[in-house]
């Protein structure tokens, strides 16, 4: 994708850090996994299952990055299909972690701003990780990071709305967590991206500086998954007895 958009600099380097990358996030998928050992035997429900598909998407991830890095490093042709089939493929696999938690078992993640926030996160750290390593296109990177953090805190801001405004008892239970204990979380998750995301691109342009942001970032990102998990309150028979009993009074 890089390459497409223009950037020259260390893109053999950035191939390989996308390869580490993208096995980094294939092992990680497999711990969606009962058993991990038995990886494999996901793959033959991939016609119906997003949990099969991640694990497809990020083996094949991986695999094409590892051919467009070789690519790169040789300075053989072809490498510009490569890369964008394997960005490609990356948005899938982003898009079936994302649908993974699309269950309606668990109202507060059934809903577009799951996947909204699983784009986000990638837009916000891609950028920052590429800067990082030394690609050089401007400040082109910078201003992705400062749009796609906009986007992240909107996302936030709207999907929060959302919560407190919805009459469904597990939504509105979220909320309350959100409102409350877990408020300290939200607000230093919300610091985190503005400071990382925002105030620190904007005011420097050096490799350190988006070092510094891309780990300010990513704790922010991961404080998010761990809100994520923490708020979402499942349907379950005592929550519906206990939201029919408020209808009645």
């Amino acid at each position: 994708m890089l390459q497409l958009l223009g950037g020259t600099i260390r893109l053999g380097a950035a191939a390989l850090a996308s390869l580490m990358v993208g096995g980094v996030a294939l092992s990680a998928s497999t711990m969606h996994l009962g058993r991990p050992v038995h990886a494999y035997r996901a793959l033959k429900m991939w016609k119906r299952s997003w949990l099969s598909r991640e694990v497809l998407m990020f083996s094949l991830f991986s695999a094409v990055a590892g051919l467009y890095a070789g690519l790169l490093w040789l300075k053989l042709p072809g490498s510009a299909v490569l890369g964008a089939l394997t960005a490609l493929l990356g948005l899938f696999g982003v898009t079936a972690s994302a649908c993974i938690y699309l269950v309606r078992a668990r109202p507060a993640w059934n809903t577009k701003h799951t996947v909204a926030e699983f784009y986000l996160s990638g837009a916000l750290l891609g950028p920052l990780f590429a800067a990082t390593i030394g690609i050089t296109m401007g400040r082109v990177l910078l201003w992705i990071t400062v749009i796609a953090t906009a986007a992240q805190l909107l996302n936030l801001a709207s999907k929060f709305l959302w919560l407190t405004r919805s009459e469904v008892f597990e939504l509105q239970a979220s909320a309350r967590l959100l409102s409350t204990t877990l408020a300290p979380a939200l607000q230093l998750r919300a610091i985190l991206l503005i400071s990382g995301g925002i105030v620190l691109p904007l005011l420097t342009g050096s490799r350190v500086g988006a070092l510094i942001a891309l780990a300010v970032v990513l704790a922010g990102e991961l404080l998010g998954r761990y809100l994520f998990f923490v708020s979402v309150v499942p349907k379950n028979m005592a929550a519906t007895y206990v939201a029919a009993g408020k209808k009645a009074a």
